[in-house]
């Protein structure tokens, strides 16, 4: 029997006899791409074995290799631009060989090594004041992240070349970064030789980045950071054109230090997507860090157009006795850990954090939930949708929230009037805009404010690209006036500085898991008004808010995510017109109903109570005392 829709926290796909002619008309491409993935491996075996390695230290090597890709290389157009400035400091270590004497590490020794320090402020070369500062910024920013999201997000790339960080096979990955990933990707010429550069000045060869991103070597050499060292380097020689050199009397980097207590927690997370999921991740991390836990994070690649932070530090296999996972549960526990290239350790505790939106869980999620010892739902909601699909046990686990530390801004900084009285929505045009159900908010609020009236509704809206159709529709909306489009994925003591301009905050949702703009907010001190219902009713009550009134509605088609036939809320939007119109005419009853909501978010939400209570269930689980005196 056909099933015509699978639903899981993806976009609802054809399945079964159904799904057959779009299967057949993949077929010609599909064809034409192995063929492609075929000739490219035959051509990156003949590079390693016949050609030298590459050298992107040689002025001759470097511009051969870009001439195939139609770029001339050295670029001398100057150094008024970011990408210029660069591309200038290879350039000049192509130019003058003495440099590379002087200075054995001058790329990845970063701004604060030798050659850094006499790049940027030594008289003797004639960078000018402002092109050095502009490049330490640059450089602090580290340049080559761009090009190495290309080889850590692209898994067939690491089959294609499994072996492309090291020295033979570096001149097949230079090729396809250059040729094929720059013109697609946009990833600047810039990035990619400062990448290539990293690695050729790394001793270990690239070895060592070889093992943070290969399960197989974390599998064949777990102590390659330990007492284990010398086995791996030597083992190593079978493909390095040349041995390993250790600096004498120089630790390894952070990295790639291996853990060695018997007790702590492996943490898995999108650590460089800057989401509400992340932002969770790094909530529960940063509330295990002052736990005194031993932490051992890893970051699971999101998307290369999305993650914005280094991996840094956030690489390598399982090291501790039990993981926990803040992922979405569409993931197999296999894919999130080759995607992280993560070792798994065997007979590990699992744990998975799992948020969703909707009454009913998917029954995909069930088979999904199997690979862990208990399933934490950050609020009763959640918990309730799991309960009546999971088999495993699901326990609510409200997590802690602490405002990221930020700089006060003026409103003029964002664009705003000082005077006006101004409400704040924010969403991720990723999390479907049908569930944020920022038009509703747009209605209430013109219903709130006559046009004419000093009032404004700011929607700031991360990542509209993702969703232009939606995002057509707001700006319809704002070409109408009384509402400010702000798009921009901002960081979050940007993020967090723009809500601390706004007096208010509001959110006509109709299903949350959690709510993380609502606590914020109400963390901040700001009245805030929101539908009451789903995850958000944990930390806001009717004395400490605006809870809005709703229907129960059943969602009438298939949405990326979320199916048709399951039930969530339609707010009251005569209901939040009035709250909001409270708030702007009775200002010192907002005040007080906003101090009691920031009292009891600070209580309910306290970082150390969750991080404790992390701890003593972790400690439950495994049977060890997850601490450092333990």
């Amino acid at each position: 029997m056909s099933r015509e829709h699978e639903v899981g926290a993806g976009a609802t796909k054809t399945r079964g006899l159904r799904a057959l002619p779009r299967m057949l008309r993949r077929i010609p491409g599909f064809m034409l791409k192995l063929a492609y993935m075929a000739r490219f491996s035959v051509q990156s075996w003949h590079m390693a074995n016949f050609l030298a390695p590459f050298q992107i230290y040689s002025t001759s090597d470097c511009a051969s290799q870009l001439a195939k890709s139609g770029l001339k290389w050295p670029i001398n157009t100057g150094t008024s631009t970011d990408e210029e400035l660069l591309l200038a400091v290879i350039d000049l270590l192509q130019r003058e060989p003495t440099l590379r004497e002087r200075f054995p590490q001058p790329i990845a020794s970063g701004p604060s090594g030798s050659f850094g320090d006499w790049l940027l402020s030594d008289a003797e070369y004639p960078f000018i004041v402002s092109q050095r500062y502009r490049l330490r910024e640059l450089w602090k920013s580290r340049p080559s992240l761009a090009a190495r999201r290309l080889w850590q997000h692209h898994d067939h790339l690491r089959t294609l070349i499994p072996l492309g960080l090291l020295p033979s096979w570096r001149r097949s990955l230079f090729h396809w970064m250059t040729h094929t990933a720059r013109p697609a990707h946009g990833t600047p010429l810039s990035s990619i030789l400062w990448f290539f550069a990293e690695l050729e000045d790394a001793p270990s060869c690239g070895a060592d980045e070889m093992w943070l991103d290969s399960q197989s070597w974390q599998a064949k050499h777990p102590k390659a950071f330990a007492d284990g060292r010398g086995a791996f380097l030597e083992w190593t020689q079978r493909y390095l054109c040349k041995k390993p050199s250790e600096p004498e009397g120089q630790s390894l980097p952070a990295p790639y230090i291996e853990e060695t207590h018997v007790s702590g927690v492996n943490l898995f997370g999108h650590f460089c997507y800057p989401s509400g999921l992340g932002e969770a991740a790094w909530q529960m991390r940063r509330g295990l860090e002052a736990a005194g836990v031993p932490l051992a994070p890893r970051d699971m690649p999101a998307s290369i157009h999305h993650d914005t932070l280094d991996r840094h530090g956030m690489r390598g296999p399982e090291v501790h006795p039990v993981s926990i996972y803040v992922l979405p549960p569409e993931h197999r526990l296999s894919e999130i850990h080759a995607r992280a290239m993560s070792h798994p350790k065997a007979n590990a505790k699992r744990v998975a954090v799992w948020y969703w939106e909707l009454e009913r869980a998917p029954d995909l999620w069930k088979s999904r939930a199997r690979a862990f010892q208990e399933i934490w739902a950050p609020t009763r909601f959640i918990r309730d949708s799991f309960a009546a699909t999971l088999d495993v046990p699901v326990r609510a686990m409200l997590p802690g929230v602490a405002l990221a530390p930020f700089t006060a801004r003026t409103r003029s900084w964002f664009g705003l009037s000082e005077t006006t009285f101004t409400v704040l929505f924010s969403f991720d045009m990723c999390s479907v805009m049908e569930r944020k159900n920022p038009l509703a908010l747009v209605r209430a609020f013109r219903q709130a404010f006559r046009r004419g009236e000093d009032a404004l509704l700011v929607l700031k809206v991360s990542r509209g690209n993702h969703d232009p159709e939606s995002l057509a529709r707001l700006r319809e909306e704002e070409a109408k006036g009384q509402v400010l489009i702000i798009d921009s994925v901002m960081t979050r003591s940007d993020a967090t500085a723009l809500m601390a301009c706004c007096d208010a905050y509001a959110s006509l949702h109709r299903s949350e898991g959690f709510g993380l703009t609502m606590a914020e907010a109400m963390l901040l001190g700001k009245p805030v008004v929101a539908t009451g219902y789903s995850g958000n009713c944990d930390f806001m009550t009717k004395r400490s808010s605006y809870l809005v009134g709703y229907e129960k509605v059943v969602i009438d088609r298939n949405l990326p995510q979320y199916p048709a036939g399951i039930a969530w809320a339609e707010p009251n939007e005569e209901e939040a017109a009035n709250h909001l119109r409270r708030i702007y005419d009775r200002p010192t009853e907002a005040r007080a109903v906003a101090l009691r909501g920031q009292i009891l978010a600070r209580r309910v939400l306290d970082p150390l109570a969750a991080s404790l209570r992390v701890r003593q269930r972790l400690a439950e689980i495994t049977g060890i005392p997850l601490s450092r005196a333990a």
